[in-house]
């Protein structure tokens, strides 16, 4: 059972291609890409979050470098996306060859946060540079130049289909032990609007609430026959 700081998005957070849900055909592509050697520019969009770009971006680094290698650099919201820090962090980077690893794979993770100086002088590393691998994520195509988009195989992630949802979180509750009916998985499920993330954080919740009132019974009953002992 997962501890109470253990966040279960973090601890179920696939791994491999098996352990996705949904958005099957990217998938495929993707492993395809991989099992053949060559592989391009990876451009993950969706409307929606939760439905699975970053982990899978993720994914495709662990595959091809290994688990944490330096050769994997990411950048998320919250760091600095000005034409600055993409020079000191990326650019000096991929000049040189990575120790451990014929590639770089860098992951722009919300590349809707890059400011548009900073997308444009990629362009040009991600044509010449034969050792790097470019990933961006985004909820916000159309942040995104177009002269990004066109370097990549873009990939568009639909919201994940309510049954896929139920499937997901029925492992969980295998894994956590959790006695859920599949109503109650439907109903977390239509409630996250095609976010795996929202589902899985109101699984936790839900088990969270089952689990205090069981404790809250289990104390109530221990009181009731310790009282019952003092009346006897």
């Amino acid at each position: 059972m997962a501890t109470i700081s253990e966040k279960w998005v973090d601890k179920y957070r696939p791994k491999c291609f098996k352990e996705f849900i949904g958005n099957r055909d990217i998938l495929t592509e993707i492993e395809g890409f991989i099992l053949s050697g060559s592989i391009p520019h990876l451009f993950f969009c969706s409307e929606k979050s939760g439905t699975g770009k970053t982990a899978l971006a993720e994914v495709v680094a662990l595959k091809l470098l290994g688990e944490d290698n330096p050769a994997f650099i990411e950048l998320n919201a919250s760091d600095d996306r000005g034409i600055d820090n993409i020079k000191k962090r990326v650019l000096n980077s991929i000049r040189c060859i990575p120790l451990g690893s014929d590639r770089w794979v860098i992951l722009f993770d919300e590349a809707e946060g890059l400011t548009r100086d900073a997308q444009a002088i990629l362009k040009r590393p991600m044509e010449k540079s034969k050792n790097s691998l470019f990933i961006f994520t985004t909820n916000e195509e159309s942040k995104i130049l177009d002269a990004i988009k066109s370097r990549c195989s873009c990939f568009e992630f639909k919201p994940l289909a309510d049954n896929d949802i139920v499937e997901g979180l029925k492992r969980i509750a295998v894994k956590e032990n959790l006695n859920m009916n599949d109503n109650t998985l439907m109903e977390i499920a239509k409630k996250s609007k095609g976010d795996m993330r929202s589902a899985i954080n109101e699984l936790q919740k839900v088990s969270s609430l089952n689990n205090r009132n069981a404790e809250i019974d289990k104390i109530v009953q221990q009181y009731m026959k310790a009282q019952e002992g003092v009346k006897a």
